[in-house]
């Protein structure tokens, strides 16, 4: 059961990404119930684990360390990065659609839903299956790819880049501790950073 679910979600990932890259559907309603949707879907499959060892507070505590790297990596490489006017218009594009909902419901929505329920149907459920099917290692790429791929369907520069380089990140994590949590974690860091303290190109703050 769990192929089709993994099949079913990038298929629907890519439509509803293009079609709001396109106009056609609004962002945050249709972020937002897709990840409700995969991320409750992917627990009710029952694959998903917090972590091998059962050690939740050193993943975690790992995730959040590398969510900080991650996050002052970001900042560096985007100050030189968006000197190209490409990125630099991604950047702000991509923080210009949190002017579509209030800063709390911002919040909430990205860091209670979006990020919990990419991180548990990428690394919860896509790169265990494909990891089953191919191996662990070619399962894990295999899955970081798909991500990849079906954010292409953005046509944003930014996200494509946090797919590539957090992609990658979380997805080892996942591979590591043999579970969501250090994902999970580091995902969320990142993320609130992000939100908290935006890269050039970003708003200047978008309070809680």
């Amino acid at each position: 059961m769990t192929g089709p679910i993994v099949v079913a979600g990038v298929a629907v990932q890519a439509i509803a990404w293009r079609l709001v890259a396109l106009g056609r559907a609004r962002f945050w309603p249709v972020v937002g119930a897709i990840w409700a949707i995969l991320g409750t879907v992917s627990i009710a499959t029952g694959e998903v684990r917090c972590c091998l060892d059962g050690s939740v507070f050193g993943a975690a505590s790992v995730g959040v360390a590398s969510g900080l790297v991650l996050y002052v990596a970001t900042r560096l490489v985007v100050a030189v990065a968006t000197r190209w006017p490409p990125l630099a218009r991604a950047v702000g594009s991509t923080y210009g659609r949190s002017d579509e909902i209030s800063a709390a419901a911002l919040w909430l929505v990205t860091l209670a839903i979006v990020v919990p329920g990419e991180e548990l149907f990428w690394r919860g459920v896509a790169t265990p299956w494909l990891g089953d099917a191919a191996g662990s290692l070619a399962g894990a790429i295999l899955a970081w790819i798909a991500s990849i791929g079906v954010t292409l369907a953005w046509a944003n520069a930014a996200f494509l880049a946090a797919a590539v380089v957090g992609g990658a990140l979380w997805t080892a994590l996942a591979v590591w501790s043999g579970g969501v949590v250090a994902p999970i974690a580091s995902h969320l860091v990142w993320t609130a950073f992000m939100l908290a303290w935006p890269p050039a190109g970003g708003r200047a703050k978008v309070a809680p």
